[in-house]
């Protein structure tokens, strides 16, 4: 409501004695879509601002002159030095005019004479030279048979039939009328004929209201502050500021929207990507619940590989199956798969070797289980913190405080794609783990971006590419389940893909060097130790 009519209209009548008669001192910008003009007189200096950024549209004064030294576009620069004549339309002495335009997001203002623009503040370059928006009065229905006809239903909120039918009047005005007339303003518009009479009613207690305003400011739930020339009656239940002045509300009423509109810019994205990041880490444990609720074929396996090491005189090789007696639940016969191509024995230490890397399946995955329950917790301890933020300086402290945490599920803006041209994956605790994606990439990765405390690591006995495990200082210990994650992430990258198992490479970045006269990519490693880990990624990359 801050840059409806009525709320003009309060405005121009308190600044009419002030400004009418000053000359205007200068034009500039140093906000984004905000224009401010000074102008001055013997009494001192007076600022206007223009506010003309959808949604949120104003014009506001202060006292003095306050431009940046750096940063501050001068404007409008024909304007300068003339005298504010009239406020309507700000006509300046010289039949020139500076045309402040309401219009969304076509929102702008003109300098404009002999019906021409001279300069627009936004996309000034195509509007130079063409013809000023031309005013025309708006439909303001004083009698209810004007009401009844421009009141078309159409399925619409009722507070949005209200203000085509009354464009004078903007949503909280609609809303407010509806309210007054005992009608849900959400509701469908096509109303009783009665209804349509109490609500014209309404709008006219609202006109006559409007006509002696009593500026005030509501706090809705979400923190956003909304502005009101006159009492609420949908809003009695929020708490409520009174002001002197409109001049006085305005000003307040810009100030916390503004205050409010970078608050929400900083606070949506984080909440958007911790509840993206709560609803993953949700899916991942349903999963792995699932897949630990099954049983274990380990202990079929080994006891199959007992069997047969038993019974091995008994099979002929080349069976495709054998038909033995368990020696361990009463003698009943037992039927075994074989491999043709092996004999008896080959057959038992295969499924001995399946046997241990199905127990150290299961064994990865409770403490990938754990991993991710610790994920889980973290994340909605953060966006429980999060959702506790009231204001922007304790927000962005949370910002500061929680970057690494927050690292891990926030995207990369494109500049940090274009540094950072790796593979990129977050782990628990906020721990990164960068992958070269060829040959090059892994020389760069290595030899130009790792620090020397990394955690380097490489498919062993393999080909494959670089992955490092970036830690923020030399005394950094990430735990056994992270390095583990992070290895596994190097032998997914490699040919060893896919194996149960496969041994990794680790060793700090400091101990690894290139091989003379090798090719990129090629390297020598002292001090390393090798893990033995289930290739696989985690869910987030970029």
């Amino acid at each position: 409501m801050i840059a409806n009519y009525h709320t003009l209209r309060a405005l121009v009548a308190e600044w009419q004695a002030s400004l009418v008669g000053s000359a205007l001192e200068d034009v500039w910008s140093q906000e984004r879509d905000e224009l401010s003009l000074t102008f001055a007189d013997r009494d001192g200096a007076r600022t206007l601002r223009v506010g003309a950024r959808p949604p949120l549209l104003y014009i506001v004064s202060r006292d003095g002159y306050a431009r940046a030294r750096r940063n501050a576009a001068t404007l409008f620069v024909q304007a300068v030095g003339r005298t504010l004549e009239t406020l309507l339309f700000l006509g300046l002495s010289g039949e020139m005019t500076l045309q402040v335009a309401f219009a969304g997001p076509n929102s702008n203002v003109f300098l404009a004479a002999d019906h021409r623009v001279l300069s627009a503040f936004r996309n000034d370059g195509a509007l130079a030279g063409t013809d000023p928006p031309a005013p025309r009065p708006a439909p303001d229905p004083d009698t209810f048979a004007a009401f009844a006809e421009r009141y078309h239903a159409k399925g619409r909120p009722i507070a949005h039939a209200v203000r085509r039918a009354c464009p004078l009047l903007d949503r909280t005005l609609g809303i407010e009328a509806a309210v007054r007339a005992g009608l849900d303003p959400n509701a469908p518009d096509n109303i009783l004929p009665r209804e349509r009479e109490a609500l014209f009613r309404a709008v006219e207690t609202v006109r006559q209201d409007l006509l002696s305003p009593s500026p005030r400011i509501y706090r809705s739930e979400d923190g956003a502050p909304l502005f009101s020339l006159i009492a609420l009656k949908f809003a009695r239940d929020l708490k409520e500021e009174t002001f002197d002045t409109v001049e006085q509300a305005v000003r307040e009423g810009v100030r916390r929207s503004l205050a409010h509109r970078r608050f929400r810019e900083t606070f949506d994205p984080l909440e958007k990507a911790l509840e993206r990041a709560a609803s993953r880490y949700d899916r991942r444990m349903r999963h792995m619940q699932e897949a630990l609720s099954r049983e274990s074929r380990a202990d079929q396996y080994e006891t199959w590989g007992h069997l047969l090491t038993a019974q091995a005189q008994d099979i002929p090789r080349g069976s495709e199956e054998a038909s033995l007696q368990n020696l361990f639940s009463g003698g009943e016969n037992v039927t075994v798969p074989l491999d043709p191509a092996l004999s008896a024995m080959e057959n038992a230490r295969r499924f001995y070797d399946r046997a241990r890397r199905a127990r150290a399946a299961r064994k990865t995955a409770g403490r990938r289980m754990e991993e991710t329950r610790n994920g889980a917790r973290e994340v909605r301890e953060l966006l429980d913190a999060l959702r506790g933020m009231r204001t922007l300086r304790a927000l962005r402290a949370f910002k500061t405080e929680q970057a690494g945490p927050l690292s891990r599920f926030l995207p990369r803006t494109e500049q940090e794609k274009k540094r950072v041209p790796f593979r990129i994956f977050r782990l628990p605790a906020g721990y990164e783990v960068w992958v070269g994606r060829n040959a090059r990439q892994n020389d760069d990765l290595t030899f130009r971006h790792a620090k020397k405390h990394d955690l380097w690591m490489h498919a062993r006995g393999a080909p494959g590419v670089h992955a490092v495990l970036r830690l923020t200082h030399r005394n950094d210990a990430p735990g056994d389940g992270v390095v583990r994650q992070a290895a596994s992430i190097a032998a997914w990258f490699s040919k060893a893909r896919g194996s149960s198992l496969a041994p990794v490479t680790v060793a700090e970045r400091k101990y690894v060097r290139k091989a003379k006269g090798g090719p990129p990519g090629a390297v020598t490693v002292e001090r390393e130790k090798v893990l033995l880990v289930e290739p696989g990624l985690p869910d987030r990359a970029s």
